[in-house]
This record gives structure tokens, C-alpha cells and sequence, in this order.
């Protein structure tokens, strides 16, 4: 008789447990339905703002544009009012560098709906007249088309030099790169062909070899500055043999 009752309160316990669990399973099942749902709520909600017309992207927005035309650089590219998200930032970029006046270019989100391209332009240093037309030379020795933002810029001309000479343009560009900035202001045209660097009052400087060009320049400032203090001027400026100038007035 003990044995039965013992064996009963046992099933009892044993039930009693089982509904216990059975009742723990059914509100985890419950909570883990209401974290679903929710959690899909805020991925609707998340989902359908970033898509709402607050980022609507409907113009690009242009950073170190200087000599280039932005309604020019827009129409390069395959930009269409759209999303901010969806806009594909790298073939933009692309699109953009591949303008010969851009030497780089990046693109930034701001929000909210904001889309900046930040644009790096080439150095223009030089003009070069070739047959009837007019280029602009760049630091790199990169020959760019003219372009009208530079009607009221004066840079020196480069002369006697062949359109498709693109290692005489890079020596080119060193050697004008070089030049300290005070004696670039007096810089009026650079013969390629015979080294010869004219300055604005028509003096012709001789160069030779472009070799000890700091030396060459150092000279050169000390007689420009010489013949400044006596108001005068030279005709012909002879610095091929180094340290021995020869000064024609």
C-alpha cells in the first residue's frame, strides 16, 4: 500500500513537471513569435524609409571644379535622379576620371540625400600653340585641350615642340615645375628645341643641357636682380657653361 502511494505521487510529480515544461515551451514558442514579428515591423519600417523620397539624390553636387564646366562632367555621366543607396559611386567615379582634366576624383554621401564628387583638375603651367590650335600643358606632361576659363590666365608659351612628342612634354613639364616661383613670374615662352627660355622684358636665356638646374637658377636670379637695380636689361643671357655666364646688353 505505501509502495502504490509512493508510485502515485510520483506519476503525479512526473505530470505535474511535464505540464510545467509543456506550459514553458508554449509562451518561448509565444516569445519568439512576438520577437519575429516585430523584428520584421522594424525591417518593413527600416526597408521603407530608406527607400522613401527623403534620399531621393536629383542633382549632383560638384567640389574643386575650377577651369571644367559641372553641367558637362554631369552629362559624362549615367546619373539619374534616384536614391542615394542605389547610386553605383565607383562607375561614377569612373566616369568623372575619365574627363583628360581630371586627375582624380571621389565621391561623398552627406545626408540625407546629398551626393558631392569631389573633383582634382589638372595643373595647367603652360600654353602650346601647334599649327592653328592652342593646348594647355600640365604639370605631368599631359597635353590638354584649351579651354576658355583660360582667357584671362597668362602662362608662358612653349614653342618649337611636335604635337605627338609626349617625352619632350614630361621633360617639359619638369624642367617648368622646377623653376623657383619668383623667377617663373618673369617666364614668357621656353623654346623646346634650341633650350631657350625668354623672359617677359625679351630676354633670351640660354640653358644647354638641362643639367644643374638649381645652380643655373640661382645664377640667373642674381643677374635678373642685378640688372633690375641698375634698370637695365640683357639681350642675351649665356648660362650653358656652368659658373661662367655670359651677359650680352
Amino acid at each position: 500500500m505505501m509502495l502504490t502511494l509512493i508510485d502515485v505521487k510520483s506519476i503525479s510529480c512526473v505530470h505535474t513537471i511535464e505540464t510545467i515544461l509543456h506550459s514553458m515551451r508554449r509562451r518561448s514558442k509565444m516569445q519568439r513569435r512576438i520577437i519575429s514579428i516585430v523584428i520584421t515591423i522594424l525591417v518593413l519600417a527600416v526597408f521603407s524609409f530608406l527607400n522613401s523620397s527623403f534620399f531621393l539624390a536629383e542633382e549632383l553636387e560638384w567640389e574643386g571644379v575650377k577651369y571644367l564646366n559641372i553641367h558637362q562632367l554631369s552629362a559624362r555621366t549615367s546619373f539619374v535622379p534616384q536614391n542615394v543607396f542605389r547610386v553605383d559611386q565607383t562607375a561614377l567615379v569612373k566616369q568623372v576620371s575619365e574627363h583628360i582634366w581630371v586627375k582624380s576624383a571621389d565621391v561623398r554621401w552627406r545626408w540625407p540625400n546629398r551626393l558631392i564628387v569631389n573633383v582634382v583638375e589638372r595643373n595647367p603651367i603652360a600654353m602650346v600653340p601647334i599649327d592653328d590650335s592652342w593646348f594647355l600643358l600640365d604639370d605631368e606632361g599631359v597635353l590638354l585641350p584649351f579651354t576658355t576659363a583660360f582667357a584671362e590666365y597668362s602662362l608662358p608659351l612653349i614653342t618649337k615642340v611636335e604635337l605627338n612628342d609626349s617625352d619632350t612634354f614630361e621633360t617639359i613639364a619638369r624642367f617648368l615645375s622646377s623653376i623657383p616661383l619668383g623667377l617663373y613670374e618673369y617666364l614668357s615662352e621656353w623654346n623646346a628645341q634650341e633650350q631657350i627660355l625668354v623672359t617677359r622684358d625679351g630676354t633670351q636665356v640660354l640653358f644647354g643641357d638641362l643639367r644643374d638646374l638649381n645652380v643655373k637658377f640661382m645664377t640667373l636670379e642674381l643677374i635678373l636682380g642685378d640688372l633690375a637695380s641698375r634698370n637695365a636689361t640683357a639681350r642675351r643671357i649665356d648660362l650653358r657653361v656652368l659658373n661662367s655666364p655670359v651677359i650680352v646688353e
